[in-house]
Formats: C-alpha cells, structure tokens, sequence
C-alpha cells in the first residue's frame, strides 16, 4: 500500500485511501511521521487484510487512531468491524476520521475487554499507541479509569468471525477460558517485553483452548495467527 501522505486543501493528511483530520493533540509530528513513511501498523496492516474477507464480522482490540479498521473497512467489504480502545481521546479522533472518510459499517467503545464488568485503571502513555492496562517500564503514566466489559459478552453479542488483537501486553489474558466458535482466524500481536514467555504461553494455550491452531502463513515475528481447527 502506498503510505505517502500529502495535505489537502480541506486541512486533512491523506494517507493511501484514507484522510485523518489535523488534530495537533493526537496527530502528533511522531505519528505523522510514522504514517507519511508507511511506518504506522504496516505489519499489522498487511497480515489483517490477508485475514480478512468479505462479509466477515471484525472484533478489533485496540482501534487506535482507526489506521487498520478504516484501511479495512475501504478494501474489504465487511459486515462490521466493532473496535475496543480505553484512550477516550483516541476513540472520538477515531470516530471523527471514519466520519470524515464516509466510513459507516465500524462502531467504537471506549472500554477494554477483560474477565467481568467492572472499571479498571487504564494507563495512558505520551505516546497514545504505547497506552494500555500494563505499566511500561522506565516511562511514566497518566492512570485514568475506564469501562471493563466482559469478554465472553461481547463474544456471544457480536459473533465475530475474525479478531484483531494489538493491545500492548493485555492479549496474556483477555482471551483465557473464552469460548470462540464463531470465530475463523485470529491475528494477535505479541509483546514479549511486557509479558513475557509466560504471557505468550497463555496466548497460545488461550487459542488452544478455543480450538484455534497456530497458522503459520499469517503469523511473522511478533504477529501470530491463528485458524479454526
């Protein structure tokens, strides 16, 4: 894809089918940056449109900005893609971008997924895609408190047939003792710094136990696919 950027006269950047409007409090100069070199979720990116086919129904953890879900949501034609972020102010720029785009098959809820219905503390890095449930080491944070919703619900209420999971160190746990029938594959990014080798045996025992095989020929460093056995 190409990731060029360029400004139009409406005061948005346009980066391959998408415009994100020039918001200074998230569109930060790193950010930019990072979309204008096609440096933003490439990866990530390219294994999801692989995963993704026609009419399927996307549970997408860590929305973001909405890079991923609005790419998605212009080259596939899903049914629906719901996305799960905790940074409030993340999910209103995102809402805002898939509005401005004409982008209307995606629903966004500021929460996290997790065992029960509760509020959780939620740690918001400077850099806004660093932000998540774990502590960083050696970076400092600002806790705010966030909806909790559980995983299983949201399972049963949505059917997914394809999850997308970025969300900084949570995928050790969000998916344990859940039942996935509904779902196809899985793409999962891995944070090996934040949960180390015992966090990603849990992934995997996780999948396992939702009948989802490891799936080599989507899975690359620290993206790991998984399919439907």
């Amino acid at each position: 894809m190409d990731g060029s950027s360029t400004i139009d006269p409406d005061g948005h950047i346009k980066v391959g089918a998408l415009k994100f409007p020039l918001d200074p409090d998230y569109l930060t100069p790193k950010i930019h940056k990072k979309l204008r070199l096609s440096r933003y979720d490439q990866g990530f990116l390219t294994a999801a449109l692989e995963v993704v086919q026609p009419g399927d129904t996307v549970l997408e953890l860590g929305s973001g900005l909405g890079f991923v879900t609005g790419m998605i949501a212009k080259r596939r034609e899903v049914a629906m893609i719901h996305g799960y972020d905790g940074n409030a102010a993340v999910v209103r720029y995102a809402e805002a971008m898939l509005a401005t785009n004409g982008i209307q098959n995606v629903q966004l809820t500021n929460a996290v997924l997790g065992p029960r219905k509760s509020k959780v503390p939620f740690l918001l890095q400077s850099y806004a895609p660093l932000s998540s449930l774990l502590p960083f080491d050696g970076r400092e944070a600002t806790p705010v408190t966030v909806d909790m919703v559980n995983t299983k619900g949201v399972m049963k209420d949505i059917k997914p047939t394809v999850i997308l999971c970025n969300i900084e160190g949570g995928e050790a746990d969000v998916f344990k003792g859940v039942p996935l029938p509904t779902v196809r594959q899985a793409l999962i990014k891995l944070n090996p710094d934040r949960i180390g080798p015992a966090g990603i045996a849990r992934v995997f025992e996780a999948m396992a136990a939702a009948n989802l095989a490891y799936d080599p020929s989507i899975s690359a460093g620290s993206l790991v696919g998984f399919v439907a056995k």
